[in-house]
């Protein structure tokens, strides 16, 4: 048996399961002691998951010329068309940042910004100067408050401005990457308060609506190579509350999460190390994965917070001749027989089903086996099982409604989970065979789906022999047609023939027969 001493607050290593406050759920555990069966012959070591890069691809000429147009009608200032032009351009596909970026670096290289700061004062003067004269106008007393930067421009343009446009451009562009809130897109909103210092305060307001959001991108710039940047946003973090990690990680956000550990990843911050670690287990596999990238990035910063782990998990020390990466490998091999020890025993009995002939009993224990891991390291059995399952099932003349559904199930399972496209096929062959199964027994003969399930697999027997079936119905079913109309085309013909004989005869002698 595998023993685990739980969830210590000295180590916060054994698995926060994934909780969004793992930190206090894991002290509130106290030392309980889990016992978990081993699962088989250990599997070979897998290599480390590196770090996605955070170097934005370059953009391609069409996104920036579709940028270009919407920026245009926006510092254009012509309404209704700014107002629509202002809603497309918030409403842009993510995959349009790398432009984004792209023309926020070009402002900076061409524009002049201390004309761009005078020009932002002379509106927000202009501005403020208005309101306060409606304030008065109407009674009103107390602070002038200074609008958004953006609506503000648009509201009070000046447009024969040659800075005008650029500057409309900038805080446009800072729109856009609140409003995609990804952690790219909090970087390049970054960007604009490193390059442009006027706009910083601007900036800086954005970046507070997004809230947890900004988490991530803030992080990594404390490491900033400007002193004065990285200190800006420490305090940024302090406002929130998130200053250090323990504070950090208490999001309910699983992505934010694991941006947030990814972060640390990338700025080696050997304090964070053992809260990384300790969400190396999670149950939430996208945390689980951004823990370990995280935890390669760090690198040999980890290593003693790894060997840690590791004599906390297992119970003894790791090899001294272990490096941190052999450590990490080590380490994660035993979360992973230890998280999927449950499932390894489904599973187990899943093919111990199947080999007894229960493949009720089997497709029962590979659903429990997908629930809880959908991506789980043995595809190809299970598909083939519930390949099995839906061929029984389909051939039984008296198949019900919920034997109908568990088949469609069991079919879309295969095909998701299918180790090659020969499998995918066959499964989505049956899965229109069962569509057109489930039809025909409430009266409905679609020998559209038959023919394309047999353009997906060929040898699909069960789809063969329903569309024989359907065929013969058909002709016999034109053939009792033919029988039933018999008499009434005969009756048809006499009564045409008659008409004809006297239709034949001269006007006179019909209208005087003697």
């Amino acid at each position: 048996m595998i023993r685990l001493i739980g969830y210590g607050a000295a180590s916060l290593i054994f698995s926060l399961a994934g909780a969004p406050f793992g930190v206090r759920e894991a002290r509130a555990q106290g030392a309980t002691q889990v016992e978990v069966e081993p699962v088989r012959t250990k599997p070979p070591l897998a290599p480390l998951p590196k770090l996605p890069s955070r170097r934005l691809p370059s953009p391609t000429d069409e996104d920036l010329q579709a940028l270009v147009a919407l920026l245009d009608r926006i510092a254009a200032v012509r309404p209704p068309t700014v107002q629509t032009a202002l809603d497309e351009l918030l409403s842009v596909d993510p995959s349009l940042l790398p432009a984004v970026l792209h023309r926020i670096d070009r402002e900076a290289e061409k524009s002049d910004r201390q004309q761009m700061k005078q020009l932002l004062l002379d509106v927000r003067a202009e501005a403020r100067e208005s309101i306060e004269r409606s304030m008065r106008a109407a009674g009103m007393k107390g602070d002038v408050a200074t609008p958004d930067y953006l609506e503000m421009l648009l509201t009070y343009p000046k447009s024969d401005h040659d800075e005008f446009a650029p500057l409309v451009t900038l805080l446009a562009l800072s729109r856009v990457c609140v409003r995609l809130g990804t952690v790219d897109a909090m970087r390049v909103l970054i960007r604009i308060y490193v390059r442009f210092e006027f706009l910083r305060i601007d900036t800086q307001l954005q970046i507070q609506k997004l809230g947890e959001r900004a988490l991530p991108a803030l992080i990594e710039t404390t490491h900033h190579q400007a002193p004065a940047v990285a200190t800006w946003a420490a305090r940024q973090l302090d406002l929130l509350g998130k200053a250090i990690p323990s504070e950090a990680v208490t999001v309910e956000d699983a992505q934010v999460l694991s941006d947030v550990l990814r972060a640390y990843g990338w700025n080696r911050n050997p304090d964070a190390a053992r809260l990384v670690i300790s969400f190396a287990n999670s149950e939430r596999s996208q945390v689980r994965q951004a823990a370990r990238q995280a935890i390669t990035e760090l690198g040999e910063v980890s290593n003693w917070q790894l060997r840690d782990a590791y004599e906390q998990l297992v119970g003894e020390l790791p090899a001294r001749d272990w490096a941190w990466d052999r450590t990490a490998k080590e380490l994660f091999r035993e979360f992973d027989l230890i998280r999927l020890a449950a499932l390894y025993r489904d599973y187990d009995e899943g093919v111990a089903a199947k080999k007894a002939g229960d493949l009720d009993a089997m497709r029962l224990a590979f659903d429990r086996v997908l629930t809880r891991d959908p991506n789980f390291d043995a595809p190809g059995e299970m598909a083939d099982g519930y390949l099995l399952f839906a061929q029984v099932a389909l051939k039984k003349a008296d198949t019900g409604d919920d034997h109908t559904r568990a088949v469609s199930t069991s079919l879309e399972r295969a095909a998701r989970i299918a180790p090659d496209d020969t499998v995918r096929s066959r499964a989505k062959s049956l899965l229109l065979t069962s569509e057109a199964t489930e039809l025909l027994r409430h009266g409905i003969a679609d020998q559209v789906l038959v023919r394309r399930a047999l353009q997906l697999d060929a040898g699909n027997l069960i789809a063969t022999t329903l569309l024989a079936e359907m065929q013969r119905d058909a002709l016999t079913e034109s053939g009792s047609v033919l029988r039933a109309l018999w008499p009434t085309l005969l009756g048809g013909l006499s009564i045409l023939l008659a008409l004809s004989v006297v239709l034949r005869r001269p006007w006179h002698k019909r209208r005087n027969p003697t």
